[in-house]
């Protein structure tokens, strides 16, 4: 693998220095693709019902089983479990701006929101990408489909695991910055969660082979290194490659909460045994590190998209770290595998956030 070419993908000019129109489309050239991998790596996978207490792996088979909560139809909170909607208390339920979107489609049996910012992203960005000519543009849009597709398929890796281990899928919401995958994961052992926070990042291992194929088979060189712009399909292909090994390597190497990676090591820790108060501090360090340095990365490189990222990631650590302070973390679905089998905990709707 050429890194020098990976380098160059997530590398782009300060608006600062657009000398001229052209400058300015660099954006809808080679560099829009480390906008669009930013903005998918923000997907996540969120419980849609309330979640009951968590069966550590090494509990007793013995143990008595938790005790069924009423189902009701929960507003998601990015990373808190805060909320349950009380039709005596609430005319309506107050959604985050996020949330608001309109079903397009079912896939699977499970329904397909598409919230409006993500359309008017795509239109910006193909917008932008037309002043470099017909060439660019088309390119710019096959890539933007090609975005769409891929965030997808990663969100119903997730939803196919959880349904593997006994969870129900409520419906998957497109957005600028990804997808978010709405599950319930109440019959889920800490491993059974470990397999679901894996299953979205798998899923690019059989798309870049699929995208590479294509590649070699139009004229590309195996280290993906092709210049753009000579041979259409083959830089939808070298697109399409890039993107699927940015996620990948993003979700499982970067455990910034609350993405893929920080789940792998909250569930990995709860196998090993390890106690919630000092995996809760892990979960956190790990986290303030990997936010602290996508600031910085997004601040040198004027990457806006990573700042975005970045400032997102720390703020949902420090809700995390709150619960902590404050001995709450057991309320947290995250740390729910951590909890007592007992009637103790919160018996509010539990959500968690798991981010491509």
């Amino acid at each position: 693998m050429n890194f020098e070419r990976l380098k160059s993908y997530i590398n782009f000019s300060p608006v600062a220095s657009f000398d001229k129109p052209s400058r300015i489309l660099q954006l809808a050239r080679p560099h829009s693709l480390s906008r669009q991998i930013v903005a998918a790596t923000m997907s996540r996978v969120t419980d849609a019902t309330p979640i009951n207490p968590f069966e550590r792996s090494d509990a007793p088979s013995g143990a008595p089983s938790a005790q069924a909560r009423p189902t009701s139809e929960p507003v998601p909170v990015i990373g808190q479990p805060v909320y349950v909607f009380n039709p005596e208390q609430d005319a309506q339920p107050t959604q985050p701006w996020y949330a608001r979107s309109t079903k397009m489609f079912t896939i699977m049996e499970i329904d397909v929101h598409v919230s409006g910012l993500m359309l008017l992203y795509i239109a910006i960005v193909v917008v932008l990408a037309s002043f470099s000519g017909f060439y660019w543009f088309f390119l710019q849009l096959i890539s933007s489909i090609t975005l769409f597709a891929t965030v997808l398929v990663h969100e119903l890796g997730h939803c196919a695991a959880a349904r593997k281990v006994g969870g129900t899928v409520s419906h998957i919401l497109l957005w600028p910055l990804g997808g978010l995958a709405y599950i319930n994961l109440d019959d889920s052992s800490a491993k059974g969660d470990l397999g679901v926070a894996v299953a979205g990042p798998a899923t690019h291992i059989p798309m870049f082979f699929a995208w590479f194929l294509i590649y070699l088979a139009t004229g590309g060189n195996p280290n993906i290194t092709s210049r753009l712009g000579h041979n259409f399909v083959r830089d939808v292909a070298s697109q399409g490659c890039w993107l699927n090994i940015y996620l990948f390597l993003f979700n499982l190497f970067i455990p910034a909460y609350p993405l893929d990676g920080s789940r792998v090591v909250s569930n990995m820790l709860a196998i090993c045994g390890v106690s919630m108060r000092t995996a809760g501090w892990i979960v956190i360090t790990l986290s303030v590190i990997m936010s602290c340095g996508l600031l910085a990365y997004g601040f040198i490189l004027t990457q806006f998209l990573t700042l975005f990222v970045g400032v997102f990631t720390l703020a949902e650590t420090w809700k995390l770290f709150s619960l902590q302070r404050n001995n709450q973390l057991a309320e947290h679905p995250t740390f729910a595998k951590y909890s007592d089998r007992s009637d103790n905990r919160a018996s509010s709707n539990s959500w968690t956030v798991q981010v491509v």
